[in-house]
Formats: C-alpha cells, sequence, structure tokens
C-alpha cells in the first residue's frame, strides 16, 4: 500500500450561503448572476476549504419572499428554524476545531439574517411590500448582526468551541465597492 502525503491545509472558511449561490437572493437583491466570483477565487488563492452555510430565508420563505429587515426575522418562529439549520454547521465546526483546523466564518453585511457587522433594520416594514422609495434607494441598517448570525453565535458558544474570527462581506450594502471588499476580505484572511 502507498501512503501520501496529505496536503490539506486544514483551513475552512464558513460561507453565507448566497455568496457561493445569488439564485437564492430575495427577487430584486441578486447582483450577480450565479457566484460572487471573488470569494471564491481569495478563498482558493489562500487554500481555504469551503462550508457553505444553508440559506435561512429560503428555507424558511422560499424564493417568492418579500424583502425583510431583521425586525421581521426577530421572531421565535425564524430562530428556532434558524438553530434547526444550523445543528449541523455547529457539528461540523466542532469536529473541525477538535482537530485544529482554523475555522473562520464570513457573512454577508447588509442581510437582515447573515450580516455580521450591519444588517437591514426598520421599525416602518412590514406588511404588504410597499417601502418608500428612499428606503429602497438607501437600504437603513444597523451595526447589529442579522438574526441568522446571531443564532450561530449564540450555539458555538453554547457548543463552548472557540468563535471563529468573523467578518460580513458587503454585497448588500448601498452602493456596495466589490473592489474594497475584495480588499477587506483580504486582509482579514491574512490577520486571521
Amino acid at each position: 500500500m502507498v501512503l501520501v502525503k496529505d496536503k490539506r491545509a486544514k483551513k475552512v472558511a464558513v460561507v453565507a450561503h448566497c455568496l457561493l449561490n445569488q439564485n437564492a437572493k430575495v427577487n430584486g437583491f441578486a447582483f450577480f448572476p450565479a457566484i460572487i466570483k471573488p470569494i471564491i477565487e481569495i478563498l482558493h488563492s489562500r487554500d481555504y476549504g469551503i462550508l457553505q452555510l444553508p440559506c435561512p430565508e429560503t428555507t424558511y420563505s422560499g424564493l417568492r419572499r418579500w424583502w425583510y429587515v431583521r425586525e421581521q426575522y426577530d421572531t421565535p418562529g425564524y430562530r428556532s428554524h434558524c438553530r434547526r439549520i444550523l445543528q449541523p454547521i455547529i457539528d461540523q465546526i466542532c469536529e473541525y476545531q477538535k482537530e485544529g483546523y482554523k475555522v473562520v466564518i464570513i457573512g454577508l453585511d447588509g442581510s437582515p439574517s447573515c450580516g455580521v457587522r450591519y444588517s437591514g433594520t426598520s421599525s416602518e416594514w412590514g406588511g404588504a411590500p410597499k417601502i418608500p422609495e428612499e428606503q429602497m434607494t438607501n437600504y437603513p441598517t444597523t451595526t447589529k448582526p442579522g438574526i441568522f448570525i446571531e443564532e450561530l453565535v449564540a450555539m458555538i458558544k453554547e457548543a463552548n468551541l472557540k468563535l471563529p474570527n468573523m467578518i460580513g462581506a458587503g454585497f448588500d450594502m448601498p452602493g456596495f465597492d466589490e473592489k474594497k471588499i475584495a480588499n477587506e476580505l483580504i486582509e482579514f484572511l491574512e490577520k486571521s
């Protein structure tokens, strides 16, 4: 039997679903046709494997959902749904950390679910999607994480795991700059 030297880099990025699959985005908010290619290229060039998070919004509300903000998702039912679909991710993070892997989390800033540094917010949004034009062109955000990320962090802590370094790629932020986001991600990975 021939033994081959194992070449794995032991680095895993836990990545928000829609950064790898824009088809899961709410109608009108997919800014790329499929994959956000710079994310893949950056992770590949730095030898990171990818663990794709499930999309909580698609699995909860489907593809024909309206635009939501964090206040609309901040319900016991949605949080319970997030925890249910996150359990396999927590199990994998546990296994990776136990085996000495570097694990990082890349969310989607601006998302009411997957934002890390920023998430969409509005005390006025609700009911039929009659959003004032000024809010659609200047999407309201807060510095709170999204609901899904809040639950992910809580579950990591409850499992007594080390909280991985996290960043939000701002592709849901008003007037995002793709090059700036790529540079932030590169800097984040180099410091993690």
